[in-house]
């Protein structure tokens, strides 16, 4: 029969060392959330265009401040570090959840994005998430 491995690992205490934090006295270091840049032909396309690329691709966006779409990777405002990574894995264009997603996340908006399988979801979000980890401050000791 089959188990479940004997490792001894337990996460019973998992947090278990953890302080209380007293957030009235404590200072938050600020950080930064939106690393988005317009490119100039994403600014150029009519936003008519945008909704209409959008109701193509079944995308449906609410609220406010909604970035238009990127339709290329140049245009997706990402530092040459990533970007030349995605262009050397071959791939032509963003996929629909990327064109919506990386603009939004970049900006750091909230979002909810339902796609398919093999869509292209995780470097939806992975990729923003990259960006936003870089910028951020190292952690001190404790922290």
């Amino acid at each position: 029969g089959g188990g479940g491995g004997g490792g001894g690992f337990s996460n019973d205490n998992l947090g278990s060392g953890l302080r209380q934090i007293d957030f009235a006295k404590t200072e938050l270091v600020n950080f930064e959330k939106d690393f988005y840049i317009e490119h100039p032909e994403v600014t150029k396309r009519p936003i008519e265009s945008a909704n209409a690329w959008r109701a193509s691709k079944q995308i449906v966006v609410v609220g406010e401040g909604v970035p238009k779409p990127c339709m290329t990777f140049e245009e997706a405002s990402m530092p040459q570090y990533i970007l030349s990574e995605v262009l050397k894995q071959g791939f032509d264009h963003p996929t629909p959840i990327q064109s919506q997603g990386w603009p939004m996340a970049l900006k750091g908006k909230n979002m909810v994005g339902v796609s398919a399988t093999g869509s292209g979801k995780t470097l939806a979000f992975l990729l923003p998430a990259m960006i936003h980890i870089n910028a951020q401050q190292y952690l001190n000791p404790g922290d």
